[in-house]
């Protein structure tokens, strides 16, 4: 597996989370930004022992809820703080 299809595994995940939220700029912002930390973590994780499934598998794990860290960057967007 090449670079590009890891990024598209990653972008993939990532559509089927950010596809129940608004698509406003920040939200966008946040999900290049998200994509390209977990494919750097992804890549930096996979080794003969670690396979690129689960590299990204660790990666995604790596940065928690995501859910949350979506709903965040909207209630920011609408001037709601934590």
């Amino acid at each position: 597996m090449n670079n590009e299809e890891l990024n598209n595994i990653v972008e993939g995940r990532l559509d089927k989370y950010f596809e129940k939220y608004p698509s406003t700029p920040n939200v966008e912002m946040y999900k290049i930004e998200l994509k390209q930390s977990i494919v750097k973590d992804a890549l930096a994780k996979i080794s003969d022992e670690v396979t690129i499934n689960d590299a990204i598998n660790q990666a995604f794990s790596d940065f928690g809820d995501i859910d949350h860290a979506i709903n965040q960057v909207i209630f920011k967007d609408h001037g709601i703080k934590d």
